[in-house]
Protein backbone atom coordinates (compact mmCIF):
# COMPACT_ATOMS: atom_id res chain seq x y z
CA UNK A 1 0.00 0.00 0.00
CA UNK A 2 1.34 3.50 -0.63
CA UNK A 3 1.40 6.50 1.19
CA UNK A 4 1.25 9.87 -0.07
CA UNK A 5 4.72 10.52 0.64
CA UNK A 6 5.40 7.51 -1.30
CA UNK A 7 3.13 8.13 -4.39
CA UNK A 8 4.53 11.66 -4.10
CA UNK A 9 8.03 10.45 -4.37
CA UNK A 10 7.27 7.73 -7.08
CA UNK A 11 5.91 10.64 -9.32
CA UNK A 12 8.71 13.03 -8.79
CA UNK A 13 11.40 9.96 -10.01
CA UNK A 14 9.07 9.66 -13.32
CA UNK A 15 9.65 13.29 -13.51
CA UNK A 16 12.91 13.61 -13.30
CA UNK A 17 13.58 10.48 -15.43
CA UNK A 18 11.77 11.97 -18.02
CA UNK A 19 13.13 15.52 -17.98
CA UNK A 20 16.40 13.30 -17.98
CA UNK A 21 15.76 11.65 -21.03
CA UNK A 22 14.33 14.61 -23.15
CA UNK A 23 17.47 16.88 -22.34
CA UNK A 24 20.09 14.12 -23.11
CA UNK A 25 17.79 13.75 -26.46
CA UNK A 26 18.04 17.76 -27.29
CA UNK A 27 21.92 17.75 -26.95
CA UNK A 28 22.96 14.30 -28.15
CA UNK A 29 21.28 11.39 -30.70
CA UNK A 30 23.52 8.78 -28.41
CA UNK A 31 24.95 8.18 -25.14
CA UNK A 32 27.54 5.96 -24.09
CA UNK A 33 29.88 4.85 -20.83
CA UNK A 34 33.25 5.27 -20.34
CA UNK A 35 32.91 1.38 -19.44
CA UNK A 36 31.36 -0.13 -21.89
CA UNK A 37 31.86 0.24 -25.98
CA UNK A 38 28.21 0.04 -26.22
CA UNK A 39 25.99 3.42 -27.34
CA UNK A 40 22.73 3.56 -27.13
CA UNK A 41 19.48 6.22 -27.88
CA UNK A 42 19.46 8.47 -24.69
CA UNK A 43 15.86 6.00 -23.78
CA UNK A 44 17.38 3.10 -23.81
CA UNK A 45 16.73 1.00 -20.18
CA UNK A 46 20.74 0.44 -20.28
CA UNK A 47 21.47 4.09 -20.98
CA UNK A 48 19.28 5.31 -18.45
CA UNK A 49 21.51 2.96 -15.87
CA UNK A 50 24.73 4.98 -16.77
CA UNK A 51 26.43 6.83 -13.85
CA UNK A 52 27.05 10.87 -14.74
CA UNK A 53 30.46 10.33 -14.29
CA UNK A 54 30.55 7.58 -16.79
CA UNK A 55 28.50 9.46 -19.14
CA UNK A 56 30.10 10.05 -22.67
CA UNK A 57 27.78 11.67 -25.41
CA UNK A 58 27.73 11.35 -29.22
CA UNK A 59 25.99 13.99 -31.95
CA UNK A 60 26.55 10.86 -34.77
CA UNK A 61 26.65 7.22 -34.82
CA UNK A 62 29.69 7.88 -37.08
CA UNK A 63 31.32 9.68 -34.28
CA UNK A 64 30.79 7.03 -31.83
CA UNK A 65 31.95 4.53 -34.30
CA UNK A 66 35.02 6.31 -34.27
CA UNK A 67 35.78 6.18 -30.60
CA UNK A 68 35.62 2.73 -30.70
CA UNK A 69 31.68 2.13 -29.86
CA UNK A 70 28.82 -0.45 -31.33
CA UNK A 71 25.18 0.10 -31.12
CA UNK A 72 23.48 -1.45 -28.49
CA UNK A 73 21.06 -5.13 -28.57
CA UNK A 74 18.41 -3.70 -26.80
CA UNK A 75 17.43 -0.50 -28.34
CA UNK A 76 19.56 -0.76 -31.78
CA UNK A 77 20.33 2.71 -32.55
CA UNK A 78 21.43 3.27 -36.24
CA UNK A 79 24.59 2.44 -37.58
CA UNK A 80 24.60 5.26 -39.50
CA UNK A 81 22.80 8.65 -39.51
Amino acid sequence: MFTRKRSFLAILLVIVFLVTSVALAVDYKYVGSKKSKKYHLPTCRSAQKIKPDNLVTFKSAQEAKAAGYVPCKVCKPPIQD
